[in-house]
C-alpha cells in the first residue's frame, strides 16, 4: 500500500507522542494518535498513564475541546485500536468511540499482539477505510516490551553493560569504576525511567552499594531486583531504603537465612524463593508479571551476565565501549563480551563511547 509523505509525517508524530507514556503506562503499550482533517492536525493525544484514557480517546477529546468537526477526518495511530473489555481492563474500548466520532479513515502502524484485540476487523465492518503497516518496524520496536510479553507471558530483558577499551568492566575489590561518558550515563537514566525493574546481583550491592534509582527529574524509579541466594544483603544497603513505598524484590533460594528474611520483610522488601541452592533467573522471570513487571533492565556483573546469556534469557544487549579509557593492573575484570562477540553487533558512535547493540531473539 502506498502512503503519502503527509501520512508518514503524521505517523511520525504519533510515535513521538507515544514516547511521552514511557515509565507511566506499563504493562500497557506506548501509543500515540493524531486526528487530521483537510491536511491539518485537529487533535492529538497519547496513552499517558496506566488506567487512564487511551491515545485515540485523548485525540478525539482534544479535537472536541478545540471545537473541531471530527466527521470525515483521518485518525493516525501507532497501534491497532483496542476493541475488547472485561476482566483486568481499566478503560473502555476505543473502537466504538472512533466509529461514533464519524472518523472515515484510520491509518495504523502496527497490529496489536494481544489476541483479544480485533480492532481492525471491527472498524472495517463499520465501513471505515483502514490502512495498516505505515512505519510498522518503528512502531513494533517502540513496543518491543509489550509485544514480547503478549507473545510469551514473560518479561523483556535488556542487558546493559559498560566496558573499557581493553575489554574490562571493573577492578575486583574496588567500588564502581567510571567507564562511560555522559551521553551513555544519560541513556542509562532514560532506560531506568522506561523499564519496570532493574536487576543486579548481591556482589554488585556489596561492592558498590548502589541506589538503583532514576535520576531524571520527574522520572519513575524502577522496582529493584537483587539476586541473593543466601540473603547476604546488609539491612543498611541503599538499594533497600524506602522499600515500603517502592517495590524491592530480593530473589533468593531455599538455603536462605530465615532470620534475615524476616528482617527484610519487616523493612518492606518482597522475598521470592527462586531455586534450591541458588537463584534461577528463569524461575524469577516467570514470577515477575504478577507484580506488573514486564521489563527487566539487567545491570549485573560478569557472572550474572554470563548465566543469563547461557540460559538464553536476554532479549537485547546494549554494550557501551569506551573509546579511550583502559583498566590495567591487578584485579581487572574481563568483560563477558569479547571483540569477536561484539563484531556481530550493530554499532554506532555515542559521544566518548561506541554503542554496540544486538537483539538475541525476536520478541
Amino acid at each position: 500500500m502506498a502512503f503519502s509523505r503527509a501520512d508518514v509525517r503524521f505517523m511520525r508524530r504519533c510515535l513521538f507522542l507515544a514516547k511521552k507514556g514511557e515509565g507511566k503506562v506499563s504493562p500497557n503499550p506506548l501509543v500515540g494518535a493524531v486526528l487530521v482533517k483537510n491536511g491539518k492536525i485537529i487533535g492529538e493525544g497519547c496513552h499517558e498513564k496506566f488506567g487512564e484514557p487511551h491515545a485515540e480517546a485523548n485525540a478525539i477529546a482534544d479535537a472536541k475541546h478545540h471545537g473541531c468537526n471530527i466527521s470525515g477526518s483521518t485518525l493516525y495511530v501507532s497501534l491497532e485500536p483496542c476493541s475488547h473489555s472485561g476482566k483486568g481492563k481499566k478503560t473502555f474500548p476505543c473502537v466504538p468511540k472512533i466509529i461514533a466520532a464519524g472518523i472515515s479513515r484510520v491509518v495504523i502502524a502496527a497490529k496489536d499482539a494481544n489476541p483479544k484485540v480485533n480492532g481492525i476487523k471491527q472498524l472495517k465492518a463499520a465501513g471505515l477505510q483502514v490502512e495498516t503497516g505505515l512505519l510498522e518496524k518503528e512502531a513494533s520496536e517502540q513496543n518491543e516490551i509489550f509485544f514480547k510479553f503478549m507473545k510469551t507471558g514473560k518479561p523483556f530483558v535488556l542487558l546493559k553493560m559498560a566496558q573499557s577499551a581493553d575489554g574490562k568492566i571493573g577492578i575486583r575489590g574496588k567500588s564502581s569504576v567510571r567507564i562511560s561518558g555522559s551521553k551513555v550515563n544519560g541513556q542509562v537514566q532514560q532506560l531506568r525511567n522506561r523499564f519496570d525493574s532493574i536487576l543486579v546481583g548481591i556482589n554488585t550491592v556489596l561492592a558498590d552499594n548502589p541506589r538503583l534509582t532514576c535520576r531524571i527529574r520527574g522520572g519513575r524509579n524502577p522496582a529493584r531486583i537483587i539476586l541473593d541466594s543466601s540473603l547476604r544483603i546488609p539491612l543498611s544497603a541503599k538499594a533497600i531504603r524506602n522499600c515500603k513505598k517502592e517495590r524491592v524484590i530480593i530473589a533468593t533460594s531455599q538455603k536462605r537465612d530465615l532470620k534475615k528474611e524476616a528482617a527484610l520483610k519487616k523493612l518492606g522488601a518482597t522475598i521470592l524463593v527462586c531455586g534450591k541452592t541458588k537463584v534461577s533467573m528463569g524461575n524469577l522471570f516467570t514470577q515477575l508479571p504478577r507484580f506488573r513487571i514486564i521489563s527487566v533492565l539487567m545491570e549485573g556483573g560478569a557472572s550474572i551476565v554470563r548465566s543469563a546469556l547461557e540460559a538464553r534469557l536476554v532479549d537485547k544487549a546494549c554494550i557501551a565501549v569506551s573509546k579511550r579509557k583502559k583498566i590495567t593492573g591487578k584485579g581487572a575484570i574481563d568483560s563477558p563480551f569479547s571483540k569477536k562477540m561484539l563484531s556481530t553487533f550493530e554499532k554506532k558512535d555515542f559521544g566518548s563511547d561506541i554503542l554496540f547493540q544486538k537483539r538475541f531473539r525476536l520478541s
